[in-house]
């Protein structure tokens, strides 16, 4: 027992030194590191400063002023953290942005002209990707300590993190005027996860916001969910409605829902940037075959009657 704490403690001691003892290897660091993010099925990977998102503090704080969480009571739950990794996590000096790509290999809005059938979010019809990708981010994770010491702490849409505007600022992509991420190479389809360190690695540079004039994603949505660019109010987004809200569908979207059951992708298939993206190769988060296209037993019906009869098959 007490040879496994020493080794724990060597583990985690720093070595992201060069021969001399003086000279960080940083910049061979970062490569290596890119080249196993890749290994495991990663398509983007950046590096930020923790404090480099002080600007979310104000839009976090704006978007729950209002109400437009609804009944998401855990993105109120201590804003203060969330918008700080240094509240998260004091010791952090680095965090690295992974993004895995998911983009599906059809139109996934070309369901909704077939209204007896159940239109899935594309990112539910795989394999839960919180799984997956946290599986891998332990793996790189292990190996980054293995390399250069240090401490680590992993994070996949679970934790009071806002991977969005971390990855923006790691140089991922940016975060649309639909409030997700823009990827040059990937469009509107990337899965992010975050991996905390102590280590004091060579940061990214942020991408430049590409959106310009365009309005695509906006004008798309069925129910009018974005108060203006870059400002959704979730309480009228499809996808809080059929996953987070917990009682009946307002009267008001119902019609606007069509046969989306769980969740909805408009905003995200509107972005032109998807003209560059190409599907994702990630097998486990391909569609499963059970969750494609289920015919909906009355169509007429509400969707969260459709949800209880989903539920059921």
């Amino acid at each position: 027992m007490a040879g496994g704490r020493a080794g724990l403690a060597d583990l985690c001691g720093s070595r992201f030194l060069s021969a001399d003892g003086a000279t960080p290897l940083a910049a061979d660091l970062r490569e290596r590191l890119a080249r196993d993010a890749q290994t495991l099925g990663f398509d983007a990977i950046g590096i930020t400063d923790p404090a480099a998102i002080d600007g979310a503090r104000v839009n976090l704080e704006a978007f729950l002023q209002v109400g437009a969480h609804g009944e998401m009571e855990w993105l109120a739950d201590n804003p203060g953290r969330r918008a700080d990794p240094k509240v998260m996590w004091q010791d952090v000096r680095s965090v690295i942005m992974l993004g895995m790509n998911y983009g599906p290999d059809d139109d996934p809005t070309a369901i909704l002209a077939e209204r007896s059938r159940a239109a899935i979010s594309v990112y539910a019809r795989g394999d839960d990707y919180h799984d997956l990708i946290k599986k891998r981010l332990k793996q790189l994770a292990r190996w980054l300590i293995a390399e250069a010491g240090g401490e680590v702490k992993v994070f996949v849409d679970t934790a009071a993190v806002m991977e969005k505007p971390l990855a923006s600022a790691a140089g991922l992509g940016w975060q649309g005027k639909h409030t997700n991420m823009v990827s040059r190479e990937f469009g509107s389809w990337l899965f992010l996860g975050a991996i905390f360190t102590t280590l004091d690695l060579p940061r990214d540079e942020p991408m430049e916001d590409r959106c310009g004039s365009c309005r695509s994603c906006l004008d798309s949505c069925p129910t009018s969910a974005f108060i203006a660019p870059y400002r959704l109010d979730a309480r009228r987004c499809i996808s809080y409605l059929t996953i987070e809200h917990k009682g009946p569908i307002p009267h008001e979207f119902r019609k606007a829902m069509g046969n989306r059951i769980y969740g909805c992708d408009d905003c995200l298939a509107a972005c032109p940037w998807n003209k560059f993206a190409h599907d994702g190769h990630e097998a486990k988060l391909a569609a499963r075959t059970r969750l494609f296209a289920r015919c909906l037993r009355n169509p007429r019906s509400s969707a969260s009657a459709a949800i209880a009869f989903y539920a059921m098959c």
